[in-house]
Formats: structure tokens, C-alpha cells, sequence
């Protein structure tokens, strides 16, 4: 996958969560939508659409809390994101027990693309 496309979905998921974010504190979406409360463990499925995320620690990022969402189905070859307070990753669905983090964006930082094996 080039870099080009790495920073374009990470991109896209982080614009997401923002719009989806501004939506909620500016009023702005569907008026019977509902902010709630998740903690770890919880999972959100989209109505309608085959996305599901989960609140989960992420080892590799210092255990901290973390929304990891991705498409239902098969999960090899397709792609998922993870979502902290301080960062947010591109995720490469190798296998359906295997993935690896292609791309780390931090919030107000910098992107970097981690390494290909």
C-alpha cells in the first residue's frame, strides 16, 4: 500500500471521528441520536452500515483506552483504525487473529508509516 493511500484513510477516519465529534457538540445530525457513555468492553454497531467499534486497552500504545472500529465480516485483507486521546493508527487486517499498525497519526503531531514486512 503506498503512503499516499495510508495517510488518505487515516485521514478519512480522523475526519470522521472529528465531524462526527463537532456533530454532537454543535447540535448538528439527527435530532434523536444519543450521546452515551462507553467504557472498556463496550461495543457500538452502526445501524444499517457493516461498522462495528469497541472500547479496548491497546498494549502497544501504553495500555491506554482506545476506540478500535472496523467492518464486519472476514477481517482479512481489509483495514481497521484505532482511536486514543493522544493518537490515532491505520490497522492492516492480515489474518483474522493477525494485524499490524501501518500508520500513526498523534493528534496536532506528525504521521509516520511504520515499517513493511
Amino acid at each position: 500500500m503506498s503512503r499516499q493511500l495510508a495517510l488518505l484513510a487515516l485521514g478519512t477516519a480522523m475526519g470522521l471521528c472529528v465531524w462526527l465529534g463537532s456533530s454532537v457538540a454543535l447540535g448538528g445530525g439527527d435530532r434523536s441520536a444519543q450521546t452515551f457513555i462507553a467504557r472498556p468492553g463496550d461495543k457500538i454497531r452502526v445501524l444499517g452500515v457493516p461498522i462495528a467499534c469497541r472500547v479496548v486497552h491497546v498494549r502497544e500504545f501504553g495500555n491506554r483506552v482506545a476506540l478500535d472500529c472496523r467492518r464486519g465480516g472476514p477481517l482479512a485483507v481489509t483495514y481497521g483504525t484505532l482511536l486514543t486521546a493522544r493518537e490515532a493508527a491505520l490497522v492492516d487486517f492480515e489474518s483474522a487473529h493477525r494485524a499490524k499498525v501501518v500508520a500513526v497519526a498523534r493528534h496536532g503531531g506528525d504521521v509516520r508509516r511504520c515499517g513493511t514486512s
